[in-house]
């Protein structure tokens, strides 16, 4: 509260002088005067709302007004993608072998080099927790093939696959030449369909340069390795999927030279969530504290767990709403909680399609009406201030300002102003010690306060060395539960109050 900084005192002598030419006393024809006696003169005024004290703080855009003047602070948290879809649609990386062995048949008898063709069959299984696929779109992922044989020299491979088919449904089909005895193929974009769950049916012919082995055995060796094996839609079944999330943020209710706690009462806490997933889920709250510096941290829902069923909602929708009663810090709380997000929660058993852009999101929406006990508020503020042209006339045996509040506000405020000077780091003087300022208005019905500085010849001069003014501000509301109306508010009065004896000097206009 600057109260557009009008305790700068000693800059409004310039304003009192300008009072006291002929606009007010009919002087043209006086050179100078003798006299004496005393003069009171208004200097200043100002009136501000509790809007007004809003847009000081720089809140003003999270105060929501309402019709009836009430305000209320709003703070809202989004955490998009809880749960996505892309947790689910992966599969771990495999790795696959399959040995094949032989009865050398020409063990005993002497034969010559030869081409032949070895055909293999055989099926590649995914592994999956939570997901039994169908049907899918493959996002990412690359499947590399090496061969190992005694047979010969593998030349050439011809790798297909009835259940991967490309952008136009032809069937999976790879005739490659084989280098060092391996190949590699992606999957991104290639669609998957097929009668068994996470199962991939292939075939394989094998050409081979046949020499003679002399070895009892023939084998054949075949690995697979699957690599970063992601899904971008499927059609099949879900099984119950949990997802453990946490929520550490920090909330700030004024600017960072406020400090202190306020008691709230009847805050409000709406929960919402939006489930883009073809399946129900449910949010089960474990753990939901508030804390702040000077605050031992509390649970806000009582009992824990707090459990909501989330049904497939394309747009948000409220899932709990709830008062809220506890004490914040002024400045900076934290808010922490853990939860669990589980899809398909009671293990339906129904074919459905999920797509990895699929998302569980959330959103709290807090409204803390202005509505509190303050305990303890302390705000700080300074004002620059450049004091070096000015001077007191000797003619000027005492020079008071007298400050009037009219307040209907229902707040006590104390102050306590210094001067302050930058460059010796000294406190040069004392405007106010812990006077009342204002006091509070409990019925709507204005209260007056007025508080007087006197402003000597000795303290002119210690406040000429002074460049600051620091205001210390201790606001409560005498344990009262207090609500804030945007109606509400004060109106200051500044007046000096002059007692002058010597030779006033008149210029002529």
């Amino acid at each position: 509260m600057k109260f557009n900084k009008l305790f700068i005192v000693f800059s409004l002598l310039c304003v009192l002088f300008a009072a006291c030419r002929k606009e007010h006393y009919d002087v043209s024809h006086v050179q100078g005067v003798n006299a004496e006696g005393e003069v009171l003169l208004p200097v200043a005024s100002k009136s501000l709302t509790m809007m007004d004290l809003m847009q000081r703080f720089e809140i003003d855009s999270l105060i929501e007004c309402h019709a009836d003047g009430s305000m209320a602070y709003g703070f809202c948290y989004n955490h998009l993608g809880a749960l996505r879809g892309d947790e689910l649609l992966h599969f771990k990386d495999l790795s696959y072998e399959q040995h094949f062995t032989f009865e050398n048949p020409f063990l005993d008898v002497q034969v010559p080099s030869f081409d032949t063709m070895l055909h293999f069959d055989h099926s590649v299984v995914f592994e999956a927790e939570h997901i039994s696929v169908l049907e899918a779109v493959m996002r990412s992922g690359h499947f590399n093939f090496g061969f190992e044989s005694n047979v010969g020299i593998l030349q050439r491979a011809v790798i297909r696959s009835s259940d991967i088919m490309d952008a136009e449904g032809n069937a999976f089909e790879m005739d490659v030449v084989v280098s060092a005895g391996t190949v590699s193929f992606d999957l991104d974009g290639m669609r998957f369909l097929t009668e068994t769950p996470n199962t991939l049916s292939f075939s394989y012919d094998l050409y081979f340069h046949v020499q003679p082995v002399t070895e009892p055995e023939l084998y054949f060796d075949v690995d697979i390795l699957g690599c970063d094996l992601a899904i971008r839609e499927m059609r099949g079944f879900v099984e119950p999927y949990e997802s453990r999330n946490t929520v550490d943020t920090t909330f700030h209710l004024f600017p960072d030279n406020i400090s202190g706690s306020l008691e709230v009462e009847g805050a409000r806490l709406r929960l919402s969530e939006r489930n883009t997933f073809m399946l129900g889920a449910r949010l089960v709250v474990d753990t939901a504290l508030v804390g702040g510096e000077g605050i031992t941290p509390y649970s806000i829902f009582e009992p824990l767990p707090v459990v909501a069923d989330l049904p497939p909602q394309p747009t948000f929708a409220v899932v709990l709403d709830q008062s809220l009663n506890g004490k914040v810090n002024a400045f900076s709380s934290n808010a922490f909680a853990s939860s669990n997000f589980i899809v398909n929660p009671d293990g339906v058993s129904e074919m459905v399609t999920v797509a990895d852009s699929c998302n569980i999101d959330v959103r709290v929406d807090v409204e803390i009406p202005f509505a509190f006990t303050v305990d303890d508020i302390r705000y700080l503020d300074t004002v620059n201030m450049n004091l070096a042209n000015i001077e007191m006339p000797d003619f000027i045996e005492k020079l008071t300002l007298e400050l009037t509040f009219n307040s209907t506000l229902p707040l006590n405020l104390k102050g306590r102003f210094f001067m302050y000077d930058t460059e010796q780091e000294v406190i040069t003087d004392t405007l106010t010690a812990n006077e009342r300022l204002i006091a509070a208005s409990f019925d709507g019905r204005p209260v007056a306060t007025t508080v007087s500085i006197d402003v000597t010849q000795e303290r002119v001069q210690n406040v000429m060395h002074s460049n600051r003014i620091i205001m210390m501000y201790e606001v409560d509301t005498d344990a009262r539960n207090v609500a804030l109306n945007a109606d509400q508010k004060l109106d200051l009065f500044v007046k000096a109050k002059v007692k002058y004896d010597g030779m006033v000097e008149i210029e002529r206009n």
